[in-house]
């Protein structure tokens, strides 16, 4: 079945759309697509009379001149291949330089290759365009009625963004989606479009939409050819398809070569809660916590994030580390764990001795002085980047990794900031930061041999093939707003997981401040994913009840959550007072701003005329405070409406503000985000709305509003305007006829949601609420769920056994049927239902059994001792259900019978 014909999605606001994103199967049976190049050698593809795209241009910007196919010099066009794969080519010349240009027909890939020969004297090749509406190309999936484009970010930690294509203001990198709105016709509906740019491109991949145009384009950055340097190679492949995400996700898993590992990672790392003031004893103090209480076949690495070092460069360990590497691998190894290491392998720290030893292997800004990047105290001062494209710059990384593996003894390497390759310049560079950049993660990964190998802050595009792991998201924290973040990412890129690498949505906490239903939410987000689950929060402080909700995630199984709602846009009031969805008076887009901190600042009366006025929606370095850090204030005025006609709660819709806030309504707090020093804790990533008393607003006058910010380091201020909240519906297939299905609530008030099914299923599924360790609503036509405010509903859906019981859920994962169900069997004749179950982890497990209407169980064995209890009576909760309780095991057998 295909996962678009799952499920059509009501809730409060009306129909949610489905989007793209389920198998690589997923795909249209139809004829395949094909090239065409006309007598003006602009470019289409298409099928039958359907065209994808149609009348693009090829350009080359060949130093500082666009050159078209058109232009060139002893231009040759020619068809070849065969009817049903056939290739055409375009070549020519132009100023001592060959263009040519392959259009290749493929059934599931078309693509195309520009190449950019030097015969001569060197020149320079800044950027190769295949599309671009404004030239005449037309891209119909651009300009449908309600279509949507898929905006992907440049690197790990850049968010992805669905806007209204035909609007946007936006520009994507490496992958782009073009999907339809959720309006028209259902071919509309459930046509597509996706771009991707490749691996080993001697550009970066950009798809530029702006004014209602599209642009893609693979950007060289003034890449010289000639004679004595090799071609620029760029190559991009379209992806016409229904589900045009599963399109993309099958581009990217032809485009690795590497073997995809089979385990994905689960485990601790010491970042999130420790940061750079990690010591050996927090290390030790974790490890004897999972020696405790994990199983180690599920909860398999433990992994020693930032902190450690005595300097970018030098990475042996500083006087927090007493021990050293070797000693710390050999406690986490003796222990039944698997060793893991974070680095910043292009970082360079003028501590580390590097740059005065080697200046010839760092990169340089446009001045020629060497490119500085940060400067930090913990990193070891001013930070450089290495330039892969020196050759004993990369055998020094190479050597690195191998020492981290064969000497210090790590089996898994975290491998960050690899964005600061892509950096910077040096003159006479042959390379472009694209081919320098995947040169050094090439040498990285050689060096790492068999260890399994996570990139982060990386720009996606080049690091295909590469590695086996890949943070896909900006960095979460154990706030409401920081765990959206992780949610956001790991939906956005599903469909990169399991085909490029292992997606990693980044670190599982669970601590207070979350609430108890907040840290499910992030627990339930990251076991759909099927991405990589590594905690970090300090095991030796948890409660039972949240380090339950670890266990419950542990290990990570071979899913691929999706977003059913995923093409749903941005959406916002900020800056506004609101009442309820709709916004009673808009705010000004730019407020008075003062860097300081004064009481006197939140008075309405305070005359604010000489402070300077900053946009809101971007930090305040970027609009004229770079550096800057510490407190400051923003005040701004607008006119309430009269009160008549108002009703419903009030809210102060701010946007996001990095890191802490206290906001002012003419005089009075009306609420705060965080923690001001000296108790500091950011929450850089929530969402401000704050509910207004409705005697503090001036009704029918004006109004002041000061919000006083505290930011504790990078950027700081009012820097986001849209909610962007993560999708409400998550949907995973676990086998045959078993799916998860999660319902999310990520606003501040109960939330009522419907499923209309019944069409689809063709017959009854089973429930079993995940978080309750209960039995859930029946699924037939429709699903209704009320969902409390920062909560989730999860459950495990199953095919109904009729006349007969059958496993409805246990306590053991989040994942229902893939770890814990070795075996099950229903003996009708005996009426006796058998089952086994491993990977139990030590803890007491239960087993909820559906039964049918009048049945009772009459007795219960196992490996272990087991328990039985049967609720009665007509409405109750557990009705319907059998669940047996085992004592403390490892794995067991069991039989029930009735």
């Amino acid at each position: 079945m295909k996962r678009r014909a799952f499920l059509t999605l009501v809730g409060a606001a009306g129909a949610v759309p489905l989007v793209p994103g389920g198998s690589a199967a997923a795909q249209d049976p139809a004829e395949p697509w094909r090239f065409d190049v006309d007598g003006r050698l602009r470019w289409r593809l298409f099928r039958g009379g359907q065209a994808a795209v149609a009348g693009a241009a090829v350009a080359v910007e060949l130093d500082g001149r666009l050159v078209r196919l058109d232009q060139l010099e002893d231009v040759r066009r020619h068809r070849g291949g065969t009817s049903e794969a056939g290739v055409w080519l375009v070549a020519g010349r132009s100023a001592e330089t060959e263009i040519s240009a392959e259009f290749i027909d493929d059934a599931e890939r078309p693509y195309i290759t520009v190449r950019v020969r030097g015969l001569g004297t060197r020149r320079s090749v800044r950027a190769v365009t295949y599309l671009d509406t404004a030239d005449g190309a037309v891209v119909p999936a651009h300009r449908a009625a309600g279509a949507r484009a898929w905006i992907n970010g440049f690197q790990s930690w850049s968010g992805c963004r669905v806007v209204e294509a035909a609007r946007a203001d936006a520009t994507g990198h490496w992958q782009l989606a073009l999907t339809a709105g959720h309006s028209g016709t259902a071919a509309q509906r459930h046509s597509g479009l996706g771009f991707s740019f490749g691996e080993n491109d001697t550009g970066l991949g950009e798809f530029v939409l702006q004014g209602g145009q599209l642009r893609a384009v693979s950007q060289c950055g003034d890449r010289p050819v000639g004679f004595d340097v090799a071609p620029v190679v760029c190559t991009l492949t379209l992806a016409p398809a229904a589900d045009v995400f599963a399109a993309l996700g099958g581009i990217a898993m032809f485009a690795s070569a590497r073997p995809l590992r089979t385990a994905t990672p689960s485990g601790w790392c010491s970042w999130y809660e420790l940061f750079g003031a990690v010591t050996e004893a927090d290390v030790l103090a974790s490890l004897a916590v999972a020696r405790q209480r994990f199983d180690r076949t599920a909860f398999r690495v433990i992994q020693l994030d930032d902190g450690f070092q005595k300097a970018c460069g030098d990475w042996d360990m500083n006087a927090k580390f007493p021990s050293g590497h070797r000693w710390l691998t050999e406690q986490i190894r003796a222990a039944g764990f698997e060793p893991g290491l974070w680095l910043a392998p292009f970082a360079i720290a003028d501590r580390s001795g590097i740059p005065s030893l080697h200046a010839d292997w760092l990169l340089q800004d446009d001045a020629g002085s060497p490119l500085v990047l940060d400067n930090r105290d913990d990193w070891g001062g001013r930070i450089y980047s290495i330039d892969a494209e020196v050759d004993e710059a990369r055998e020094h990384l190479r050597l690195l990794v191998r020492h981290a593996v064969q000497f210090w003894g790590y089996d898994y390497l975290k491998f960050d900031f690899l964005y600061y390759a892509a950096q910077g310049t040096r003159p006479g560079r042959r390379w472009s930061r694209a081919e320098a950049y995947r040169a050094g993660l090439r040498a990285l990964t050689a060096g790492a041999g068999r260890a399994f190998v996570l990139g982060c802050g990386a720009p996606l595009q080049h690091a295909v093939g590469l590695v086996d792991g890949m943070r896909i998201g900006a960095d979460i924290d154990a706030s409401f707003g920081g765990i959206q973040v992780g949610v956001r990412a790991a939906l956005q890129r599903a469909h990169l997981h399991r085909r490029a690498w292992l997606n990693d949505p980044d670190a599982l906490v669970v601590r207070e401040p979350l609430t108890l239903d907040e840290a499910r939410m992030w627990a339930t987000a990251t076991a759909l994913s099927g991405g990589m689950t590594l905690a970090s929060d300090r095991l030796e402080r948890l409660a039972d009840d949240r380090l339950e909700l670890v266990q419950r995630t542990m290990p990570a199984q071979p899913v691929r959550g999706q977003a059913l709602d995923l093409a749903a846009p941005e959406r916002g009031l900020a800056p506004a007072l609101a009442a309820g969805p709709r916004a009673l008076a808009r705010l000004p887009a730019r407020w008075r701003f003062a860097t300081g901190d004064d009481p006197a600042w939140r008075d309405p009366a305070f005359d604010d005329s000489a402070w300077e006025e900053l946009p809101l929606g971007t930090p305040w370095e970027r609009a004229g405070k770079p550096d800057y850090d510490g407190y400051a204030w923003y005040r701004a005025r607008f006119d309430a409406p009269p009160e008549r006609g108002v009703s419903g709660p009030l809210y102060l819709e701010l946007g996001r503000i990095d890191d802490v806030d206290e906001a002012y309504l003419n005089g009075e707090r009306v609420g705060a985000t965080g923690a001001m020093p000296p108790a500091y804790r950011a929450e850089w990533q929530t969402y401000r709305r704050y509910a207004v008393p409705r005697e503090l607003v001036r009704w029918g006058g004006a109004n002041v509003v000061a919000v006083r910010v505290y930011d504790g380091g990078g950027a700081g201020g009012i820097w986001r305007l849209t909610r962007d909240e993560p999708p409400s519906w998550i949907i995973a297939a676990t086998g045959a006829d078993r799916w998860m299905l999660a319902a999310f609530n990520w606003t501040d008030d109960e939330r009522r949601l419907t499923a209309a099914s019944g069409a689809i299923f063709r017959g009854t599924l089973a429930s079993y609420d995940v978080w309750r360790d209960a039995r859930g609503p029946d699924v037939g036509a429709s699903l209704t769920l009320t969902v409390p405010p920062h909560a989730v509903t999860c459950l495990a859906l199953r095919r109904a056994r009729s006349g007969a019981p059958f496993v409805l859920g246990s306590n053991r994962h989040v994942i229902q049927g893939l770890h814990d169900a070795a075996a099950e069997s229903w003996d009708a004749r005996r009426r006796v239902l058998r089952g086994a179950a491993h990977g139990l982890d030590g803890r007491p497990h239960a087993i909820t059994i559906a039964i049918p209407p009048g049945w009772h169980p009459t007795s219960c064995s196992g490996s272990v001792a087991c328990a039985v209890r049967h609720p009665h009576g007509p409405g109750r909760v557990g009705a319907r259900t059998v669940q047996l309780s085992f004592d403390v095991a490892e794995s067991l057998e069991w039989e029930v019978r009735f």
